[in-house]
């Protein structure tokens, strides 16, 4: 009988630690040991697999396809481990909320001091990204992502819809309006998404020719395209869970005569059923049923 190799629970953590912070620095400031004992335990472990995990470079590392490979496979069991290590440590009121950086920092975070009028006792851990360059493991008691419109959404649960329409700051419309009526065509616009996917998906609802805009400046966020549009750079698409600060103040309007179109969705997962995750949920669905 085949006797089975067994490998070092500890290198497989400091594999995955590596792999996510994408540096052997970063990686023993975060498991509380030097960078050399990190690659120890990373040579130790490609000795024993008969593989090589990452290249390494003079001040960073990164996965080869076979590193990649196991990161995938392992990173969900490590990080499983850890949360559950950590929840005999956690206070049972604590809750990890992971979204994209626009959605957190325009409505998520902007919004968590109702939540905490609500339930005082409760804190809120806000996570937005993971190192760039590699793979991200869902660790949080809520995701939240956002979803095209026709995009498989299995496990899921319907936050709010996309209802997007064009807006431009107040200032920009004046100056070009110059007291006449204007059409989107007259208005520069600007692009946050890959491919104009959504400039394109509103257009074809709206009987509007993509070819007849004119594109200013390009953004890799919304909330990027956001500042530019208050300055006046630009008109963009965005619904109203990301304008709604902007359109109450008057800095931005919607330009008369454009209905929204259903882009998407933004929806949430419990990946917790603790009684402070089902609150905080309810409370999320109700703020967003709020805003129409």
């Amino acid at each position: 009988m085949q006797i089975r190799r067994r490998v070092s629970l500890n290198a497989v953590r400091v594999f995955a630690t590596v792999a996510r912070t994408g540096s052997l620095t970063a990686a023993g400031a975060e498991l509380g040991v030097t960078s050399g004992a990190v690659s120890h335990q990373l040579r130790k472990l490609e000795e024993e697999l008969g593989v090589s995990f990452f290249r390494r470079g003079n001040n960073s590392v990164s996965l080869t396809d076979a590193g990649e490979r196991f990161y995938q496979e392992v990173a969900p069991a490590v990080a499983l481990i850890e949360r559950s290590a950590d929840a005999l440590y956690r206070r049972a009121a604590e809750i990890t909320v992971q979204a994209s950086t626009s959605l957190a920092v325009r409505w998520l975070i902007p919004s968590l001091d109702r939540f905490r009028a609500l339930c005082p006792e409760v804190r809120v851990r806000v996570e937005t990204g993971s190192a760039s360059g590699f793979p991200a493991v869902p660790v949080s008691d809520v995701g939240i992502r956002y979803f095209r419109a026709g995009e498989a959404a299995e496990g899921w649960e319907l936050l709010g819809r996309d209802l997007s329409r064009p807006v431009v700051s107040s200032s920009l419309l004046a100056k070009i309006a110059d007291g006449r009526e204007i059409a989107v065509q007259d208005l520069p616009a600007l692009q946050c998404a890959a491919g104009n996917w959504d400039w394109k998906l509103w257009c074809d609802a709206s009987g509007i020719s993509l070819a007849g805009l004119t594109f200013a400046h390009e953004f890799d966020t919304d909330d990027a395209a956001l500042h530019a549009c208050v300055a006046g750079l630009g008109m963009m698409l965005a619904p109203p869970i990301l304008t709604a600060r902007e359109t109450q103040s008057g800095a931005l309007v919607v330009p008369p005569g454009y209905e929204p179109v259903e882009m998407g969705s933004y929806r949430y997962q419990r990946r917790s059923e603790s009684r402070v995750v089902r609150q905080f949920c309810d409370w999320m669905s109700t703020e967003m049923q709020g805003l129409g």
